[in-house]
């Protein structure tokens, strides 16, 4: 399966600098705690890039989150003393290669949680791209969208409120807008499974059209989330967003169009089917915009060839031709002007975040070892000039991916 999920890039990072920490640390506690957290987080940097990787089943999240979060919180449940001890950089993952800078480990906390969470994305994408997809490999991504859409959703619901936004852009992955979007288009994506499974299982047409108007809603929203956020940086994820509200909007139209004809509303169903040949043209036009916007996106998209792009014109243009020769033939209905209402509602089906929580705060802090760390006597590492400076990218696996014809009724290999 070709290539059908815009992603940004992950975030880059530069390795944690603990040299200012040695007349700091008391005991070998102390040390253990600093070189365990610079160690797990290398390891953690270096596998989020890996899209071979499931992220699932890699040990060293679950190793270096508990030991982040006690710099953030106590074992007790209050502040740690910790918190402004390290200096952490990143970039945005629709940005620049120039790091935002800060001594905050919640700061810390929020863009190892999203990149981690673009991971899952990719992840997802991953696998999705090859014409070898099986059941098994349909639930993966339908799970790690529905996981990345969690961790989104508990960076901006429990981390970001207390991220320091006096130097932040409206197009930072830690602000409202983004994260939001974030969230909303994978839950979208997640709902593509649904979808697809539906059209290859032979669900009622009404279902599907509710699923797909359901679809197109969710990246509405994704889409509205992010419009007042800097051009130059959102446009051509912005147009892949809208690609998709058009597609699924024809989506649902079309099978909507099947729905009416079966309940011999044959006028109502050609107006349906006309609407949904007008929103498959703008999503095609859409396409050609994606694919000449700037943006800081990784792979070669290109939605309008994928399978399951292709395969929906012509069943649109089929429904249409079958709907037009019964009218001919039987009903000899008057084609209306207004647009029939899709107030079919999904009842089942529709994805939704898989919940995500932080770890409890590793063990091996306790009220004694934190005694280890002469805090007080010593300064937040200071933010120079320097530490502007541009980062390598992050390094990231081809997710890959081909344009070869799938002889199936999406489009797509979801059995």
């Amino acid at each position: 399966m070709s290539h059908w999920f815009h992603r940004n890039c992950l975030k880059a990072t530069a390795p944690l600098d603990t040299k200012h920490l040695t007349p700091v640390l008391t005991s070998q506690k102390a040390n253990q705690i600093v070189n365990e957290l610079k160690q797990k987080r290398a390891q953690l940097v270096s596998k989020m890039g890996d899209l071979l990787s499931d992220p699932r089943s890699t040990p060293v999240i679950e190793e270096y989150l508990p030991l982040i979060r006690g710099f953030v919180q106590s074992a007790e449940g209050g502040s740690s003393p910790l918190q402004n001890l390290l200096k952490f950089k990143w970039t945005q993952s629709l940005g620049t290669r120039s790091p935002e800078v800060q001594n905050d480990a919640v700061f810390e906390i929020a863009n190892v949680c999203v990149n981690i969470a673009l991971w899952y994305m990719k992840r997802a994408a991953k696998v999705a791209s090859t014409n070898n997809y099986s059941e098994s490999d349909a639930k993966e991504v339908h799970t790690c969208l529905r996981t990345a859409a969690g961790i989104f959703q508990y960076v901006l619901d429990k981390v970001s409120p207390h991220l320091d936004s006096t130097k932040v852009e409206d197009w930072h992955d830690g602000t409202v807008p983004i994260l939001t979007a974030y969230k909303l288009e994978c839950t979208a994506e997640a709902q593509e499974v649904t979808v697809a499974r539906a059209v290859e299982l032979k669900h009622k047409p009404e279902l599907i059209s509710a699923l797909a108007h359901e679809t197109s809603k969710l990246f509405s929203d994704a889409d509205t989330a992010i419009r007042e956020c800097d051009v130059e940086y959102v446009t051509k994820w912005r147009r892949y967003l809208q690609v998709k509200i058009k597609f699924y909007a024809a989506y649902a139209r079309s099978f909507q169009g099947e729905f009416l004809l079966a309940q011999d509303k044959c006028g109502d169903s050609i107006r349906t089917l006309r609407e949904a040949q007008k929103l498959y043209t703008e999503a095609k036009n859409l396409c050609d915009q994606y694919k000449h916007s700037l943006g800081n996106s990784v792979g070669e998209v290109q939605p309008s060839r994928h399978p399951f792009f292709q395969k929906l014109e012509s069943t649109i243009d089929l429904r249409l031709k079958k709907s037009e020769r019964e009218n001919g033939f039987i009903y000899y209905h008057k084609i209306p002007e207004d647009l029939p209402e899709l107030e079919m509602k999904a009842t089942f089906g529709l994805a939704a975040p898989i919940p995500f929580d932080m770890p409890d705060v590793h063990p091996i802090f306790t009220e004694e070892s934190y005694k280890d760390f002469t805090v007080k006597e010593t300064a937040p590492p200071k933010i120079s000039n320097s530490d502007s400076d541009d980062l390598p990218a992050a390094k990231e696996t081809d997710i890959g991916g081909d344009n070869k014809r799938i002889d199936s009724d999406s489009g797509c290999v979801i059995q």
